[in-house]
């Protein structure tokens, strides 16, 4: 573990497969302590389940799980103490896997599913129809089913392999299906919506949308998410857990496939997606049995973490899970022509064809990170939605992890001279490695439960958002005009945000407002008041679409643990010049945390200060600003002028009373033509707020 989250987490303390068949295989000694009479639909077997052995994610021991490569050892997710030595099994959890339906009937899942009235079904047009409805999987879809073993299979019953979390209960939603052509838009969105609710812990969503462009989600789905995380669980909030995507490279065809340059190659990124782009959800990328990022995940600064993904079963490890029952469907079938292979029906632990070692993708990352959370809510059921997604940040294995050979190469070897396309992993100034390849890492069951089962549950305080209560951010850039992104330039255009309130950053979202009529050709990055950079749109990734949506929204966890107050800086570079040039609008910041030990009871900041008139050699410009919304009374406002808007050293600060415009200050003596900054802050008996800053050029005048 990385010494600064060291820091930071001690601070706050298919078919059913008869037993006797081969395919069980079955042992008497594999079960965890306990676990073959606690483990729920484990009940009474005590058996080894004969596919767990090949199964790298849970246990690495450098097999090859029936590809032609192996793994290496210990590059997996420590999973052995947490179910041998502390016996939690995720008993009592409820999931949700929102994905193509599952075969909720095959024999290493169904003593785990939950009971029929649990399941969903969202190919009927009526909404009444849904809840209870049967979710198996349409013809030869057999993703949900392989989502579902990595998550809930059956533990110690003989058959097939375990889920990372073998005790927990889940239901199938049939969310994802080819729609009629009568299926309307409205009626889509109420699906979507509909699936974020429930009596459930865990929601796990295996899917996401095209990774060659851009989409932007409606504003109810995302209003939906976060009520979830504010009433769901009982007020403890929702877990949403979704895959990053397999949009490492992509394509698509712009002309005639035959003539030359029609096939455009892209590089996906998290950011694309706004539905991504949320502190709310938990989203996953990927790794392979070598330990490393997969060759298909999607990187984006809004990954919060990575774990076992697998490649292709062939040449490289994949999953093992369950696959649809019978050798005529699903992953596994029957090939002569393939005799030795897992996945064909030969091979003596697979005859029946009822699992697959070729499961892959950030779809298997996903329920892989879920059955970890399902282990730390059993270890821990007061966890909410922040402290476990705080856990899994602080306990994350670091890997791949090189400071002198950090610099990544662009992809396509297309970038200015002189630009540096990303780094494999940025240290923050609160010491906490981030990376948009592995989020903060790899998870960590052992140390992500250890740390659950003692965590100070309420530590992390109330959380809290720069935004009004109408849900308008407060920070924001306003009108910009002739703020020209310069095409083909290591040179950005740079704009700049001074943000007052004072947290304990969790996330960073921006939006952005451009004209530019390819924004697959540019990169985002924003600095911090520390000076941490995070490239939230990495440069020239040919994602289709353009100009982007009014405030796109992107999302950064580079900066966690950082403190927010001072100045954001904002750099956008256009890396192309083939789809001609553009200019930034508008852009919109907010902070997503809380507030620091000692600023609990201090008001908060003023918002929206702003400038009247300019300025002579003695007097400040007249000001004004938003009222503080602090819950406490204020005694008054205090306002004063600076070198630098962290210049302590400056004229004494000046009551001005609680009104909240038409004031200046006077009796200074300033330079003419220097930058200075005025500054305000709010009082009350408990102190003082965090200041607002606006600067102006001395001596001009009106």
């Amino acid at each position: 573990m990385h010494l600064g989250k060291l820091l930071i987490i001690l601070s706050l303390a298919l078919s059913c497969v008869q037993k006797d068949s081969t395919e069980s295989a079955v042992k008497n000694n594999g079960n965890p302590t306990g676990g073959g009479t606690t483990g729920g639909s484990s009940d009474g077997v005590n058996q080894e389940d004969p596919l767990a052995p090949y199964a790298w994610h849970l246990n690495n021991t450098g097999q090859k799980a029936f590809s032609l490569s192996p793994g290496i050892n210990g590059k997996d997710i420590e999973l052995k103490y947490v179910h041998e030595e502390m016996n939690i099994l995720g008993r009592n959890i409820r999931i949700a896997i929102s994905d193509t339906g599952t075969e909720i009937t095959h024999s290493d899942l169904a003593a785990n599913a939950l009971e029929a009235t649990e399941h969903r079904n969202y190919t009927y047009s009526n909404p009444s129809a849904w809840p209870g409805s049967n979710p198996l999987p349409t013809d030869d879809e057999a993703h949900g089913t392989g989502v579902a073993g990595l998550v809930s299979a059956v533990g110690w019953n003989g058959i097939g392999s375990r889920g990372v979390a073998p005790s927990s209960k889940f239901a199938a939603f049939k969310f994802l299906y080819t729609p009629s052509s009568a299926e309307t838009t409205s009626s889509r969105l109420a699906k979507k919506i509909d699936q974020l609710g429930g009596n459930f812990d865990i929601f796990n969503f295996s899917y996401g949308f095209s990774d060659t462009g851009f989409y932007q989600e409606d504003d109810l789905v995302m209003e939906a998410l976060k009520s979830g995380i504010t009433l769901g669980r009982n007020g403890k909030g929702s877990i949403y857990v979704q895959s990053a995507g397999n949009g490492y490279s992509g394509e698509y065809t712009i002309c005639d496939p035959s003539t030359p340059n029609c096939i455009i190659t892209t590089l996906g990124n998290t950011n694309a997606h706004s539905d991504l782009a949320t502190p709310y959800k938990i989203v996953v990328a990927a790794t392979a049995a070598h330990g490393y990022s997969a060759s298909y995940s999607t990187p984006g600064s809004s990954i919060w973490i990575s774990a076992p993904g697998g490649e292709d079963g062939e040449d490289e490890p994949a999953m093992i899970t369950t696959d649809l029952s019978g050798c005529h469907i699903g992953y596994s079938f029957k090939n002569i022509s393939r005799p030795k292979e897992f996945d064909f029906g030969n091979h003596l632990l697979n005859m029946k064809c009822n699992f697959t070692n070729r499961f892959n993708g950030t779809s298997s990352a996903a329920p892989v990170l879920s059955g970890v959370v399902a282990l730390m809510l059993e270890a821990n059921p007061d966890l909410n939605w922040r402290e476990v997604k705080y856990i899994l940040a602080m306990t994350a294995d670091v890997d791949d992890y090189d400071p002198i050979d950090n610099i990544l190469d662009h992809p396509l070897n297309t970038v200015p001279p002189g630009y540096i396309y990303d780094e494999k992993w940025v240290v923050n100034k609160a010491g906490i490695p981030f990376s948009n390849w592995y989020g903060f890492g790899r998870v960590n069951a052992k140390k992500a439960v250890l740390a659950a089962k003692f965590f100070n549950n309420g530590a992390l305080g109330p959380f809290e958002q720069t935004s009004l209560p109408n849900g308008s951010w407060i920070y924001d850039s306003g009108p910009l005009y002739n703020k020209q992104i310069l095409d083909e330039s290591s040179t950005p255009l740079e704009e700049r945000l001074w943000v007052g309130h004072n947290y304990i950053i969790e996330a960073v979202e921006i939006k952005l407002t451009t004209d530019h009529p390819a924004p697959g050709e540019l990169a985002v990055h924003l600095i911090s008041p520390s000076g941490t950079e995070s490239r939230l749109l990495n440069l020239n990734s040919n994602l289709e679409g353009g100009p982007l949506p009014e405030d796109t929204v992107m999302l950064t966890n580079a900066f966690f643990g950082e403190l927010s107050e001072g100045y954001w800086t904002l750099r956008i570079y256009d890396g192309s010049l083939t789809e001609g040039t553009g200019q930034l609008t508008n852009w919109k910041i907010q902070i997503n945390g809380r507030r620091i030990s000692n600023d609990i009871n201090k008001p908060y900041p003023l918002t929206h200060l702003g400038l009247s008139s300019g300025s002579t050699l003695q007097n400040s410009p007249v000001f004004y600003f938003t009222n503080s919304l602090s819950h406490n009374s204020l005694l008054y406002y205090e306002a004063a002028v600076g070198n630098s808007p962290s210049d302590e050293n400056m004229k004494s600060w000046t009551n001005i009373g609680l009104n909240n415009y038409g004031h200046e200050l006077d009796g200074m003596t300033l330079l003419p033509g220097q930058i200075y900054y005025l500054k305000v802050r709010a009082r009350s008996a408990s102190g003082v707020s965090s200041v607002q800053v606006v600067s102006f050029v001395a001596g001009n005048t009106p």
